[in-house]
């Protein structure tokens, strides 16, 4: 089979929880082939991992890293805190076999700053540092890793593409790659379309957000949608393909009410990726 085609619960709910039970299974029956989990907390409530397990669905891991998250961190303990987050989302990924946890897993807590030149190179340090101890604990999981950039709004440490294939290419763990959301490169790069095919040029587009430049369905707005799609044919990839869009409350939640409910999102997001998926 080609690339699963997959929705982020996020769509429906703020937080993992007791109130996702149902939704993996709505999902499936509106054509997903995949659901991403919004790791809110490192735990999968145990209803929904045994949905997850009774559906022809493939799963990911999409990080939330609020306040008190950051393997980058100055701070010792904000460190340790998260590796052990981390390392509970990884086991969690196991148990549902996961095989992608993406996410801008190398910051967090909307970290935005000035740094010295000698403080940058210290945050970068310890984002490589960090990754690299939890490749190693991915790879027993069996579960690749994919750093997204962020937008300016949300992180100062990777915001581009570029940065992020630095990034990947100094941690130097086949098992870490690239997560390109075609939201927050909407915001950031000079060319959508150029940023795109440089990571799957290198190999390393590991988990792909189509999220159109106002954080709606894939196939609306103003991005380059006929491009990307022919870049994926392309260079043949081959993973998953996941909307993610927000529920009123989430992170790029807009403030503007479509008018559409949050079934008829999804649906509209699946309609137009069955159209294109060219496997």
């Amino acid at each position: 089979m080609g690339n699963r085609l997959g929705i982020n619960l996020w769509n429906w709910v703020n937080e993992l929880g007791p109130q996702c039970s149902g939704l993996a299974e709505k999902a499936f029956k509106m054509g997903f082939t995949a659901v991403e989990l919004p790791m809110t907390v490192s735990e999968l409530p145990p209803k929904l991992a045994d949905e997850i397990h009774s559906l022809d669905l493939e799963v990911s891991l999409c990080a939330s890293l609020g306040a008190g998250r950051d393997l980058s961190s100055f701070d010792e303990t904000v460190r340790q805190n998260t590796m052990e987050y981390m390392v509970g989302c990884l086991k969690s990924a196991e148990a549902v076999s996961a095989k992608v946890f993406a996410g801008p897993l190398y910051t967090g807590g909307g970290k935005r700053h000035l740094l010295s030149e000698e403080d940058k190179k210290r945050e970068w340090e310890l984002a490589v540092m960090g990754i690299r101890k939890v490749s190693a604990i991915a790879k027993e999981c069996g579960v690749r890793l994919a750093l997204e950039p962020l937008n300016r709004y949300r992180t100062s440490v990777i915001n581009t593409a570029s940065q992020a294939l630095k990034l990947v290419s100094d941690i130097g763990e086949e098992n870490v790659g690239v997560h390109f959301d075609s939201y927050q490169a909407g915001i950031e790069e000079d060319s959508v379309t150029d940023a795109f095919e440089a990571v799957l040029k290198k190999g390393k587009l590991y988990h792909f957000h189509a999220c159109s430049n106002n954080r709606g369905v894939p196939g609306q707005g103003f991005l380059p949608w006929e491009d990307l799609w022919s870049l994926m044919r392309t260079y043949d990839y081959s993973q998953h393909i996941t909307m993610e869009t927000f529920v009123a409350g989430g992170f790029d939640a807009g403030w503007i009410e479509s008018g559409k409910s949050r079934d008829e999102i999804a649906e509209s997001g699946i309609r137009y990726m069955r159209q294109h998926d060219w496997h």
